[in-house]
């Protein structure tokens, strides 16, 4: 059966505190290494979990493996220097310390696919992914 209007996620869901900090922007990860990955992967699961009780027909990751929906991304780039910082105001609400370009920026690999293939093999049902575009 083929749903009118199915249902989703905006956004990211809140991290559990033995990942993250909740509630906090740019919160340090609470492990390293192999932990931190085996930590990511968890509360990836029990996100995926709470939609899928929610009864949410198309699933995400809930943004359990990044750290901010903005340099995560931007951590994986050539040419970005998270040294050197400079303050600039997001949305209107807050001021939020971000990394200068230094260099020729290039991406040298894929940075979600491994979580995405995650995800996949979670779940047999529609998933989406959330990368920044601006």
């Amino acid at each position: 059966m083929k749903l009118l209007l199915p249902t989703s996620t905006a956004g990211s869901l809140p991290k559990p505190s033995w990942l993250a900090e909740p509630e906090k922007i740019w919160s340090p990860w609470a492990l390293e290494g192999e932990q931190l990955l085996e930590a990511k992967q968890d509360a990836l699961r029990v996100s995926l979990q709470e939609q899928q009780h929610a009864g949410i027909d198309i699933v995400s990751d809930g943004e359990q493996t990044r750290q901010h929906f903005v340099t995560t991304f931007i951590e994986h780039l050539d040419g970005v220097d998270f040294e050197k910082r400079e303050t600039v105001k997001i949305r209107n609400r807050y001021d939020a310390s971000v990394p200068s370009v230094v260099g020729a920026v290039s991406r040298p690999k894929s940075v979600f696919v491994d979580d995405a293939k995650f995800l996949r093999q979670q779940t047999d049902q529609p998933i989406k992914w959330r990368c920044q575009g601006r």
